[in-house]
């Protein structure tokens, strides 16, 4: 179900070139698509040279693949190359934020702004791609 989906936008500032982080980005989601957890729908990466910033899109089937995800990926060294190549400053939950979710986040490293509230309101997503399919 589209409402029980868990859409997250994350700021970074990079701390080095733009082209570290599109390095450190295309590792971690080759890595992500490969052996990650199957509840991230998708997994996207911009970045901005002029404001020395980028933004993540990341689609959760729910919330508990979000805490799956998280789990499995934050030891791998391409986590760990995104980190050295930028600093998550904001992160924008665009669906709930759990009580496990805020659980998780309380037991970690994270000190980036976290933004919540926004809850699915109504809207629809094509599969394909296409609206002819």
């Amino acid at each position: 179900m589209i409402d029980n989906r868990l859409t997250i936008l994350n700021l970074y500032e990079l701390k080095g070139t733009p082209e570290d982080f599109e390095i450190a980005v295309s590792a971690l989601a080759r890595r992500v698509e490969a052996e990650g957890h199957p509840g991230v729908l998708s997994y996207r990466f911009f970045v901005n040279a002029s404001e020395r910033t980028a933004r993540g899109v990341i689609d959760y089937k729910d919330p508990d693949a979000w805490i799956g995800h998280h789990d499995i990926a934050m030891n791998w060294p391409e986590m760990t190359a995104l980190h050295a190549a930028a600093t998550l400053a904001e992160v924008i939950f665009l669906g709930a934020l759990t009580a496990e979710i805020q659980a998780w986040i309380e037991s970690s490293a994270l000190t980036a702004r976290v933004r919540s509230g926004n809850i699915f309101a109504g809207g629809f997503q094509r599969l394909s791609g296409r609206s002819d399919e």
